[in-house]
């Protein structure tokens, strides 16, 4: 290890393999790649008044995750409309 590194441990869930962990860190330390993380707090912040919870909250990230326009990306403009949606969702239950 150079002079330049430092050792750390990580834990990772179970459901994460340690190859795949190895493959993201290596991605987030590089300086070959950007990454943009949001947060369930961001989303939160987005519902205003109306409270979500961190599971409603997870949902919607994981919608957003699974179900964006590559070509738009997620922005707060689409965590607004992705709250919207859930909000009129929750208002019809």
């Amino acid at each position: 290890m150079s002079k330049c590194m430092k050792q750390i441990m990580v834990e990772v869930p179970d459901r994460i393999s340690e190859e795949v962990a190895q493959y993201l860190l290596n991605q987030a330390f590089s300086r070959d790649w950007i990454s943009l993380h949001w947060n369930i707090t961001d989303v939160q912040d987005a519902a205003g008044e109306l409270s979500i919870s961190d599971e409603d909250a997870r949902d919607i990230l994981h919608d957003l995750d699974y179900t964006r326009d590559s070509n738009i990306g997620i922005n707060r403009g689409v965590i607004n409309d992705y709250v919207y949606k859930w909000r009129k969702e929750q208002e019809a239950s």
